[in-house]
This record gives structure tokens, C-alpha cells and sequence, in this order.
């Protein structure tokens, strides 16, 4: 472990909990609190945690994104009343063994002043019977509580994925995948401190402090008054320290968001990395990061192990105090020593309790950090809503009627694009680069809306429509084609899982794709790794193509699908969807005139304007940017 490592961890250490030292001498003899639990210590667990952790903005703790979390519990309501059940029977166990304790100590007195006849015998037994059947319910209840909180921590993780698949692409363009990664990875996990301190925690504090200073209360009043004279201020301060923590775990969390995303573009980029040999830069980036995130963390945890000391001084007082006013008493002959036995054991207790006050509150903080980011993700508005009609008969008629579209900075990206591609058209797009070509066709399956006018499919608004039964009636084959990591007739049977081999095998060949995928080892069945990476471009594009062939779509969208082909594969594949493309309207944005000079309507684009429409032939006879982008491209 590296020395700041080291560090983190003894601090984290020293402020564990208030009067630990008396804890651990009354624990050590009598295991009151049962055995120690990893997941209820406060510090070593959680900096574990914080270690491999990320963060929020804010200022103030703010309740309702753990009350928002808590909601996720609701599906087990018996397995948390069993659990709460339970652990107040453990309490009520524990509440009785200074009783048991202090009586004897009372009997050995009287019998060693008065002679009066007694055995230690039936309190010995009936201690180490409740101390076995405490042990029993702890096992009772730790297990309740993994069975109750790993399921909810499922369930969160569930919502998170469900929402990302939910969302607009207006949001997955703004968003990091290392940090949507960390939200979905690490936030999550660190909420189970959060779960388990409001299933066991909370209940244990609340009911234990009121429990044993009523307990001390009926022996003497005057301790009690002692008891709360120094509990009250010690809580006080702990949860004063604590609160000021969530704008300083918030910062841990984000930081460390950042460190995940450095790692996630390094391996996804790691053959750019190599190709530029910058390496040794990448390990000096990420090392900046990893050490901006550990002083934070390190300042983080300073501050709380720095104001404990503080807090374990106020409620260290406790045991003198009772000592000093209990033993009076008990000279003067107004308490007996049995019972003070049982107000210091109980003051021991009063202080694993208040130490669980710093961790509990602390948790809090850290917990209330991640769920924040967490409900950033959940709770996001979903900017495309799905119409409810259903998609009409026709075959494939789109209209562009005084289209318009922004960004969310307000940048212009289309402007008043209007045209008409009739059923079984082909509509080749050109322009420069930046001109607008992918948003056009982006908002035919309403990956984003129009800002102003209106896209009609068969005469329908496609806001109108079912968007299922929308995306479903277009296939886009993207610039970047992205295949998973499975078998190629996987792939090729993604928007179709029921698809047939002879199915498979059509689309396959009508993309000229059948030839090279006999060829590999396992054929069809062949494993083609991570985004394809075991295929070259071409390969890799000519399945995303097939894939989209197989849907059989109303409307086929080709963002530059033939840029990673060469001449002589483009020419087949050209043919090929000539023949595949009879009866659905297809639009084509290629940089290559010999992919478009066929196409039945060209749009020429630039700067998100329509500046000429029509045919190679017309187009060619003007002379408009057309001609001249022609004649450059011709040039070389």
C-alpha cells in the first residue's frame, strides 16, 4: 500500500468511534454489541470504499435523494420488518446483561455480608444463554440484511441502465461514459453503507440511547443527569463535523468520476495511444488525477479525524463523572455497587452508541453525494416521448416540411430544410463536412426533434408516432458501425433475434459479406471480439449492413456505409442495394460522386442549408456548388 495510502487508513482509523478504548475493554469480557461486523465499522470500510470511490456539488445535506433511495425498499417489506424485528430483540438481550451482571454483583455482596445463601450458577447460565442467542440472532439478521440490501442495490443498478436506455440522444451527448460508468459502478456500491446504517444503524442508535438512558434513570437520577450532560453536546458536535462533509465527498466523488474516465479512454483509445507512443503522457495524466483525487480525499478525511479528539474528550468525562457521584452514593449507602456496575456498563454502550452517531452521519453524507449523481441519471427528463399511433400503411414517404433544428447551446444546425422523397426513392446527401448531412437524417427516427417544422412519414408526423414502431420501420447504418462482442450471426440477427440462417445468409450475401464470413474458423457461429476488432473496416461494415437489410425497413438510412469498402466491393454493394432497395426509400450521404450520382433526388447542403436539389444530370448542367464539388473531387 502506498504511504498516502497508509495514511488515509490511519486516520480513518482514529476516528473511529467515541470512548472506543472503553468499548473495547467492556466488549473484550462482555460481547454486548456481538462480534465485529465489517460492514457496520464506520471508517475502515468505508475509506476502503472511498478509496476506489467519486463525488457531488452541493453545499447542504439534502434528504430527499435518500428518501428517494430508500423508496427502492419497498419491495421487501417483510424481509425489513423481519430484519428491524430482530435486531430489537438483540437490543432488549443486550439491555438485560448489565442487569444480570449488576444483580449478581448485589447477591456476592450479600452473601459475603450477610451470609445469605446464593449461587453465581443460575446467572452464569442464563448470561451465556442470552449471549448464544444473540449470537444466533446476529447471524439471523446480517444474513436478512444482505438478502435485502444486494437485491435493492440490483434493483438501483436496474433503474440506472433502464434510464440510460431511455434517454435522448441530447443527453448521451453530453455525458462521459467513465462517469456514467462510476455512477452506475461505484455509487452504487457505497450505498450499501447507506442501506445498512438506515436497516440496522439508525434503529440501533435511537432505540439503544433511549433504552440505557432510561435504564440509568431508574437507577439514579442524578447519573442519568451526568449521562446526558455529556452524551447530548458529544452528538451535538459529531453531527455538526459531519454535516460539514457532503460538499467535501461530493468533490471526492466527482474527482474520482474523473479518474474513471481517464482510465475508460485510455483503453478504448489504447491503439492511438500506442500509434502516437504517448504512453508515458498517459500515465502522467492519470497520475495528476489519482493525486488530485487523493488530496481530496486526504483533506476530506483530516477534517473529520482532526474534530473527533474533540468529541471523544466531552463524552470521555462520562466515567469519571459516574464513578465519581455513583461512588459517593454508594458509600453514603444510596446505591448499591451492583447497580453502578450497571450504569458504567450502560455509559460503555451510551458510547459505542455515539461513536455510531459520527459514523452514521458521516455515512449520510457520503451516501446523500452518491445518490445525488445516481438520481442525476434515474431522474433525468426524457426529451423524446413516445406518440401513440401506430405506424400507417404506406411505403416509406417522407416529407421535410420547413425543418429547422438547434443544439441545446443554440447552435444552428439546420435551417428551413424543405423536400419530398417519394416511396422507393433513393436520396443521396452532399456537403462539406459540418454541413449537416447526419443531423438530417437523424431526425427521421427522432433521434432528435425538429426545433421548427415538421417530418412526415406517410403522411404522419413521426412526433405523432409510436416510436418503437418508428425506429423499428428504419434502419441506419452509422458512419462508426459498432458491432458487440458476440457471434457474427448475432450481429447480423440484432433487430431480429428469431431470424433464420437462410435468413441470415441472404441479407449476408446481398451485402457482400457471405464470401469472408465462410471463411473465418467458425464461420456464422465465430466469436468477432470487442466492437469487431478482429475484422477489418470494410468486413465490419459490410455486417452492419446486412444487419439493417435484415430488418426489412420501410426506410434505410447509409451514413457514408461504403467508406471503408474499396472500388470493387463498393461497385457489388452498390448492385446489391440497388436490388435490395426496390419498394423502401433510402437515403445515402457518401463523399464519393460514384455513390450518389445514381440516386433519384441529391440534396446539396452547406452550412445546415439546402442550396440546390435534383438529379446528377441537372445538377451537373448548373453551374451551382454541385458542379464545383463535382469537378474538385474529379481534379483528384
Amino acid at each position: 500500500m502506498a504511504p498516502r495510502a497508509k495514511q488515509i487508513q490511519r486516520l480513518a482509523w482514529g476516528g473511529t468511534a467515541i470512548s472506543n478504548w472503553q468499548f473495547a475493554i467492556f466488549n473484550s469480557q462482555f460481547p454486548f454489541n456481538g462480534p465485529h461486523n465489517p460492514q457496520l465499522d464506520p471508517w475502515p470500510s468505508a475509506m476502503a470504499r472511498a478509496m476506489t470511490a467519486p463525488a457531488l456539488q452541493g453545499t447542504r445535506f439534502r434528504p430527499r435523494a435518500l428518501l428517494r433511495i430508500l423508496s427502492f425498499l419497498r419491495k421487501y417489506p417483510g424481509r425489513v420488518a423481519a430484519c428491524v424485528g430482530l435486531l430489537l430483540v438483540s437490543i432488549a438481550i443486550e439491555m438485560a446483561l448489565p442487569q444480570i451482571i449488576g444483580n449478581t454483583i448485589n447477591g456476592l455482596r450479600q452473601y459475603a455480608q450477610e451470609a445469605a445463601d446464593f449461587s453465581v450458577w443460575p446467572s452464569v447460565r442464563l448470561f451465556l444463554g442470552l449471549v448464544l442467542l444473540r449470537a444466533c440472532l446476529s447471524y439471523l439478521v446480517g444474513t436478512l440484511r444482505n438478502h435485502t440490501t444486494q437485491p435493492t442495490l440490483g434493483d438501483i443498478r436496474a433503474a440506472i441502465y433502464n434510464a440510460l436506455q431511455r434517454l435522448a440522444f441530447t443527453y448521451h451527448d453530453k455525458a462521459s461514459t467513465g462517469e456514467l460508468i462510476s455512477r452506475a459502478t461505484t455509487d452504487v456500491w457505497r450505498l450499501q453503507d447507506f442501506l445498512h446504517a438506515c436497516l440496522l444503524l439508525s434503529v440501533d442508535i435511537v432505540v439503544s440511547l433511549v433504552a440505557t438512558t432510561a435504564l440509568i434513570y431508574s437507577i439514579s437520577t442524578s447519573l442519568g443527569w451526568a449521562a446526558l450532560g455529556t452524551m447530548t453536546p458529544t452528538v451535538a458536535l459529531i453531527a455538526v463535523f459531519a454535516s460539514k462533509l457532503r460538499p467535501q465527498w461530493r468533490q471526492v466523488h466527482d474527482l474520482h468520476g474523473a479518474m474513471t474516465t481517464v482510465i475508460q479512454e485510455n483503453i478504448a483509445g489504447v491503439r492511438v495511444v500506442k500509434a502516437f507512443a504517448k504512453e508515458q503522457a498517459e500515465i502522467r495524466k492519470f497520475r495528476d488525477r489519482r493525486d488530485t483525487y487523493l488530496d481530496s480525499l486526504l483533506r476530506t478525511v483530516n477534517y473529520w479525524a482532526a474534530r473527533v479528539p474533540l468529541a471523544q474528550f466531552i463524552y470521555g468525562l462520562s466515567l469519571p463523572l459516574a464513578l465519581w457521584i455513583g461512588g459517593r452514593q454508594v458509600i453514603q449507602g444510596e446505591l448499591l455497587v451492583g447497580d453502578l456496575a450497571k450504569v458504567v456498563f450502560y455509559l460503555m454502550a451510551i458510547g459505542h452508541r455515539v461513536g455510531m452517531v459520527g459514523m452514521f452521519t458521516n455515512i449520510m453524507q457520503n451516501a446523500s453525494a452518491s445518490a445525488e449523481r445516481i438520481l442525476e441519471i434515474i431522474q433525468e427528463k426524457q426529451v423524446l416521448k413516445s406518440g401513440k399511433r401506430p405506424l400507417p400503411p404506406g411505403r416509406g414517404e417522407v416529407v421535410f416540411d420547413r425543418v429547422s433544428f438547434n443544439y441545446t447551446d443554440g447552435r444552428a444546425s439546420l435551417h428551413d430544410i424543405s423536400f419530398t422523397a417519394r416511396p422507393g426513392q433513393s436520396v443521396a446527401i452532399v456537403g462539406p463536412t459540418g454541413s449537416g448531412k447526419t443531423t438530417l437524417v437523424n431526425l427521421i427516427p427522432r433521434f432528435y426533434d425538429p426545433s421548427q417544422g415538421r417530418i412526415l412519414i406517410d403522411g404522419t408526423d413521426v412526433r405523432e408516432l409510436n416510436l418503437n414502431q418508428l425506429r423499428r420501420s428504419v434502419s441506419v447504418i452509422f458512419q462508426e458501425t459498432f458491432l458487440f462482442s458476440t457471434s457474427v450471426a448475432e450481429n447480423i440477427a440484432y433487430g431480429k433475434p428469431t431470424a433464420t440462417r437462410k435468413e441470415l445468409e441472404r441479407c449476408a450475401r446481398a451485402a457482400q459479406a457471405h464470401e469472408f464470413i465462410s471463411e473465418l474458423p467458425e464461420g456464422y457461429d465465430t466469436i468477432i471480439g470487442e466492437r469487431g476488432v478482429s475484422l477489418s473496416g470494410g468486413q465490419r461494415q459490410r455486417i452492419a449492413i446486412a444487419r439493417a437489410f435484415l430488418m426489412d425497413p420501410r426506410i434505410l438510412i447509409l451514413d457514408d456505409a461504403t467508406a471503408s469498402v474499396d472500388s470493387q466491393t463498393e461497385r457489388r454493394i452498390q448492385e446489391a442495394m440497388r436490388r435490395l432497395c426496390e419498394g423502401r426509400t433510402t437515403f445515402i450521404i457518401a463523399q464519393r460522386f460514384s455513390t450518389v450520382q445514381h440516386a433519384d433526388l441529391i440534396l446539396v447542403l452547406k452550412q445546415g442549408r439546402i442550396l440546390e436539389q435534383g438529379r446528377h444530370e441537372e445538377l451537373i448542367q448548373r453551374s451551382g456548388f454541385y458542379r464545383e464539388i463535382f469537378e474538385q473531387q474529379i481534379r483528384k
